[in-house]
């Protein structure tokens, strides 16, 4: 926001005469409102996640007796030398669908792989506080194993691997947001694996869809996210790791 204001200004201040830097503040607060809004953010999602589901039969998950569940994200807080962190939105529907998949195809292991992903504002592996929401969804503890070094998607397969070959998989469920399961899915095949998607659901299922052209934080919070994978994949294609 600042850059683009910025570059209106100084447009502006350049060429005073000019309707450019007029219509490009007009171009910037459309799209701004889209993405806060349902319909825009849902363009964007889908533009991520097409031909992407969850898996609804034990058929669909070709064999696969484990799954693996992406972190995605928590809030830590400290105070008094007390520290408590909270789940975010993503990693919890990621738990519950994990859970679901679970019970769905009697899986024997489920597998947590999470680190702590930015040290400035984690002060605890993500992995161990989706494996405690498991636990209250219904996964029995002996049947969690825990990946608590993957700091980023790149490093999912390499750190989820030593438990995958400990524990005799050769087929797995890998759960993940809609956003961010097809630059999952690359990173992985990379590596080697073929994994079965599933992706989770955007929000609660007992919230109401907000009326499609009215902003809100959630709408915001999917465009971000989609936003961020974008970038993510062009990241990973500069780096060489699709």
């Amino acid at each position: 926001m600042l850059a683009v204001l910025t570059a209106v200004a100084v447009w502006w201040r350049l060429r005073p005469s000019s309707r450019r830097p007029w219509r490009l503040l007009v171009a910037y607060i459309v799209v701004l409102y889209l993405v806060m809004t349902p319909i825009g953010a849902n363009v964007l999602v889908y533009s991520l996640s097409r031909g992407l589901g969850q898996i609804q039969t034990r058929e669909q998950a070709r064999g696969a007796d484990t799954i693996v569940i992406l972190s995605g994200g928590v809030g830590t807080i400290r105070a008094g030398g007390v520290v408590l962190t909270e789940l975010s939105t993503p990693s919890t529907l990621r738990v519950l669908e994990a859970a679901r998949v679970y019970k769905l195809i009697g899986a024997r292991l489920v597998i947590v792989s999470g680190g702590v992903a930015d040290e400035r504002v984690e002060l605890e592996p993500e992995s161990r506080h989706m494996a405690e929401a498991l636990v209250k969804a219904g996964v029995p503890p002996a049947d969690i194993a825990l990946d608590v070094e993957a700091k980023d998607t790149f490093d999912h397969p390499r750190t989820v691997r030593p438990i995958l070959e400990a524990h005799h998989v050769r087929q797995f469920v890998i759960v993940t947001s809609p956003m961010h399961m097809r630059r999952a899915l690359a990173v992985f095949r990379k590596a080697g694996f073929d994994p079965v998607p599933s992706v989770t659901l955007l929000r609660s299922d007992h919230l109401e869809p907000p009326p499609l052209f009215v902003p809100n934080d959630d709408s915001l919070e999917l465009s971000d996210a989609s936003i961020y994978d974008y970038a993510g994949w062009v990241y990973y294609w500069m780096r060489g790791r699709l």
